[in-house]
This record gives structure tokens, C-alpha cells and sequence, in this order.
């Protein structure tokens, strides 16, 4: 039996459809990360990759991990089309096994998206806590519980839609300083409709 948050039932649905998720970086990851300096990153339970390809196209060195191994070779033939192959690698992961992940220390380690549990979350945040060089960034977007109530999309279990003080009570037992931990509103088109969805940010950096 596969569960909804299984790596076969997301293998089905990333082989159903040409793709998933948009061919364009996520508006937040654009908005917070477009000044860094180029370097290695990680995108921790990045799917099809659309992060992860928008840093390669700029240079950087990447690592687009995911627990669906159709996702991670969907992300490896766009990224040969693209031709940023050299600069991509994929792996076929549990985003809560920090042991998993092969490109160390990262100077960025984003998590879009990924929702689940509390505690499976904070040992994803801890994983790519532990692939940041000291000083790294962490980014992380998802669907805020306010969500539910408020906006539009996304999972409708409250657990899987994370707080703000989950997500700071995750990085303060890792020692991770917390630069924000916001909620923003992200438009966008369904059906012909302009949907709203309330997304909550985190931004952190290791200490150094």
C-alpha cells in the first residue's frame, strides 16, 4: 500500500504529467536569494527542480535532492537540455537523513514546499542545517497553516502546514540565527481565476 506522502505515490504523479510544478523558480526564492554570491546550494525535497536549475543557470553548482527518483531524472534531462548537466547533481533521498545528501558544505540549502509533519520537518531543517558551510544560508517556503482559513492551495491537513514557531523552534535547537520568519501573500492563476495563497518564509544563516 502506498500513502499519499509515499516516494511511489509521488513517482506516479510526477510520471503522469509532463510537469508537475512550473518550469519557473519560485517567486520567494527569486525575491530573498537573487543577491548571494554564486556557490553550491542544495534543494532539499526539490522535485522536478525548478530551483535548483534557476541557480545552475546562474552559475552555481547544485544538488537537487528528492525521495521520488522520477523527479530527480525528470531534473536531470532538463538539465541536460539546458545544458547545465556539469553544474547538476541529482539524488534520490530521504530529505530527514541528514547522512544522505553528497554535496557538502553547501553555501544554500533551500526547502520549498515540503510539507509535512512538525518533527519530520525540523529533522529536514536539520539536515540541511548540516550540509551549510559555517555562515550558509537556509531558505524555506511553505504553505502557512493561516492557508487553510485564509487562501487558496495547498495540503488540508493543518499538521502539514507549518507555523512560524514551528519553524523557529526547528532552527533554534540547531543554533541556526533567524533572520525572518515572515507570512507573504503569492498570487497566481487557477482556472482562469486569480488565486491567493498565504505562504510563511524562513530565512537563517549558521553560525559562523
Amino acid at each position: 500500500m502506498t500513502t499519499r506522502n509515499s516516494p511511489e505515490a509521488w513517482d506516479q504523479r510526477y510520471a503522469e504529467s509532463e510537469m508537475v510544478w512550473s518550469l519557473e523558480p519560485n517567486q520567494f526564492v527569486v525575491e530573498y536569494l537573487s543577491g548571494l554570491p554564486t556557490g553550491k546550494m542544495l534543494d532539499l525535497g526539490g522535485g522536478e527542480g525548478r530551483n535548483a536549475l534557476w541557480f545552475a543557470g546562474r552559475g552555481w553548482h547544485v544538488e537537487n535532492s528528492d525521495f521520488s527518483p522520477v523527479a530527480v531524472e525528470k531534473f536531470l534531462q532538463r538539465a541536460e537540455r539546458e545544458g547545465l548537466l556539469e553544474l547538476c547533481t541529482g539524488t534520490t533521498v530521504d530529505a530527514t537523513q541528514p547522512e544522505s545528501c553528497v554535496t557538502k558544505p553547501v553555501d544554500l540549502a533551500v526547502v520549498a514546499y515540503l510539507q509535512i509533519p512538525a518533527a519530520d520537518l525540523a529533522a529536514a531543517i536539520s539536515t540541511a542545517a548540516k550540509s551549510l558551510r559555517p555562515g550558509g544560508t537556509l531558505f524555506g517556503v511553505w504553505h502557512a497553516r493561516e492557508n487553510l482559513e485564509q487562501g487558496f492551495g495547498g495540503p488540508p491537513s493543518p499538521e502539514l502546514n507549518p507555523t512560524q514557531d514551528e519553524l523557529r523552534a526547528a532552527c533554534d535547537a540547531l543554533g541556526l540565527k533567524v533572520h525572518t520568519v515572515t507570512m507573504r501573500d503569492r498570487f497566481f492563476d487557477s482556472g482562469g481565476q486569480e488565486r491567493k495563497a498565504i505562504d510563511v518564509i524562513l530565512l537563517a544563516t549558521a553560525a559562523a
